[in-house]
């Protein structure tokens, strides 16, 4: 914190870190613990646990408008998918979104906590799905 050439050259680093995309993001990530991911115990794919990307739908809303009401949010990325299946069960709980996103990342569909953390991710089965809602939301009675 004292003013000295190698603290001034030190600043220099971190403003130019700073207006870099990257540097941005990676302090914006530590500050903010955007980057901090749990271990829900299920799933392996490296999004699960992780704070959930803001996805785009085609029609222009996105993910976090869903996620104000309080409930999860299944987004399906194929509407013919089998996980139409499932939004009965857990109508409740979370909200079913049968639409495309502009980047899926890779995904065909992701289940988010209220929170705003992904519980699940489609790179897994059908029954890995099953038992991530259930683990995070409880079926309708």
């Amino acid at each position: 914190m004292r003013p000295s050439r190698s603290s001034r050259a030190l600043e220099a680093i971190f403003r130019d870190l700073i207006d870099t995309t990257g540097g941005a993001t990676y302090f914006a990530e530590r500050v903010w613990g955007t980057r901090l991911r749990y271990d829900f115990g299920c799933g392996d794919h490296p999004l699960v646990g992780c704070s959930a990307p803001d996805f785009e739908l085609v029609d222009g809303t996105r993910l976090g408008e869903y996620l104000r009401g309080g409930k999860g949010v299944l987004l399906d990325f194929d509407a013919h998918s089998p996980l139409s299946e499932y939004r009965n069960l857990f109508e409740q709980q979370f909200i079913y979104i049968a639409s495309d996103v502009k980047e899926r990342l890779g995904l065909s569909a992701v289940l988010v906590r209220p929170d705003g953390y992904v519980a699940w991710v489609a790179a897994e089965d059908d029954e890995s799905f099953v038992e991530a809602a259930s683990r995070w939301f409880r079926t309708a009675r």
